[in-house]
């Protein structure tokens, strides 16, 4: 049989600012995370809705647009207001800083790390919008800075625009020394790639344009933050795969054999970490995988964890059944993601294809096989076990089987129609072999061989 089936802890990150933090999510919790490490900032509770929550994830360049696009001439305008208050009063440059950041809606991380107690949990799909409004704003400014380092300028404006710059990015740091002390979860690696992302494009662009020495204090904090990032990165990638094998989401076992919530969630994961491939790189030089055998071994992981859940399912046929979903699942995403896909071994399909084939095997031998097998006594004959003629047992068996079967779902139509026929394979030819070899024995109405198949063409709709 050939089957045809290959064609988302501790958050701190700031709430409050000049009016400049997002509005927390109508569709999202209300509560913060806590101090559980199981959260995901960055990705839906419901993982039917991860596909359309990560393609809001994009890969953040800051310095790719050419300086002075959209919005960037009003921030330029801005920012020659703002310029003379740099050579005045401490305080009058504090406001005018304070001015600068929360003109790019990000002024919240003014009040990050002081000590005021606005560093408070917030909830997962709040971090998730801050972390992008804040690589948003450091590419935006990293744009305005260099666009107007095109223009015409004078002395004290371009000492006080160095100024502004490098307490901008002074204030924009905070964030990234609050990500790397996250406790460990899913959420926290893709915050520390976005991160790292954003710092590693607009930090060295703006120290050229400002002919900054690396031994300068921007680039020097620049380049510490990006090895906390790090750091922090690579102590979540090692934990990865406990928090695949042991997640702690509420997700409940479906009852139909059908996908696990957790197949979506984590495929959609992977994409999220992929699109920072960079970063991801650098997280993992001198180790001993490479991007390739991460997602490989994390796949892995992923149906482990699926093989263990199986084990709750008790009727015959379902857990093959439960596998055989989940497993395609699995292929169909790899197969969507060209991230994902470019990453795999090239024997890595084709391994699934077999696993699957067995799933198929198993699935009728457990399930099927003991129905056909009620055709095995003779006719005149009682059963010894249930007293009953073969024909009569058959046909009980087979209306169990069929009704419960009914409610089991196949979501992949192709997968679905395969299953319906090698069932339908396994049991119509053994059933008109025996009415063949008994052509005394009378048939039920409604009972043929073409009526059997019929009710066979409806199962696994769920």
């Amino acid at each position: 049989m050939h089957a045809r089936l290959w064609v988302a802890d501790d958050v701190r990150l700031g709430s409050s600012s000049g009016g400049s933090s997002p509005a927390a999510s109508p569709s999202g919790p209300s509560d913060s995370d806590g101090g559980s490490t199981s959260t995901d900032e960055h990705c839906p509770d419901d993982p039917r809705e991860s596909r359309r929550h990560f393609s809001r994830f994009r890969p953040t360049s800051p310095s790719s647009c050419s300086p002075l696009c959209g919005d960037d001439y009003k921030h330029l305008q801005r920012m020659a207001l703002l310029l003379p208050a740099f050579s005045s009063t401490a305080a009058a440059r504090a406001g005018a800083l304070r001015q600068w950041i929360a003109g790019f809606d990000v002024g919240w991380v003014l009040d990050m790390g002081r000590g005021s107690g606005t560093d408070h949990g917030l909830p997962r799909r709040e971090v998730g919008r801050r972390i992008r409004a804040w690589a948003q704003a450091l590419g935006a400014m990293d744009r305005v800075f260099r666009g107007r380092h095109l223009e015409v300028r004078s002395p004290a404006s371009d000492a006080a625009a160095a100024e502004l710059a490098g307490e901008s990015v002074g204030v924009m740091l905070r964030l990234t020394g609050t990500v790397a002390t996250l406790a460990s979860s899913p959420s926290k690696l893709l915050a520390a790639l976005d991160a790292y992302a954003a710092v590693s494009e607009a930090c060295p662009a703006l120290a050229r344009t400002f002919s900054w020495a690396p031994s300068h204090p921007v680039p020097a904090a620049a380049d510490a933050a990006l090895a906390d990032l790090l750091d922090a990165s690579r102590r979540c990638v090692r934990d990865l795969r406990g928090f695949i094998r042991a997640p702690q989401y509420p997700w409940r076992m479906p009852q139909g054999g059908e996908e696990h919530p957790s197949v979506g969630f984590w495929m959609g994961y992977l994409r999220c970490m992929l699109r920072n491939r960079v970063p991801l790189y650098f997280v993992l030089a001198g180790g001993d995988q490479d991007e390739g055998g991460l997602v490989m071994e994390l796949i892995a992981c992923l149906e482990a964890a699926l093989e263990d859940k199986s084990a709750a399912l008790a009727f015959p046929g379902l857990r093959q059944l439960f596998m055989l979903n989940n497993t395609s699942a699995i292929v169909r995403c790899a197969a969507r993601a060209d991230a994902i896909g470019m990453l795999l071994s090239p024997g890595w399909a084709g391994a699934r294809e077999e696993r699957m084939e067995g799933y198929i095997r198993d699935y009728l031998r457990v399930s099927w096989a003991p129905v056909v097998s009620r055709l095995g006594g003779k006719p005149g004959a009682m059963n010894a076990l249930r007293r009953r003629h073969p024909l009569s047992a058959f046909h009980s068996a087979f209306q169990n089987a069929s009704s419960m079967q009914r409610g089991w779902k196949v979501p992949s139509p192709v997968l679905r129609g395969d299953l319906r026929m090698a069932v339908s394979e396994t049991v119509v030819p053994a059933y008109r072999r025996y009415l063949d070899s008994h052509p005394e024995v009378d048939v039920p109405a409604g009972r043929g061989a073409e009526e059997l198949r019929r009710h066979l063409s409806e199962l696994f709709e769920g």
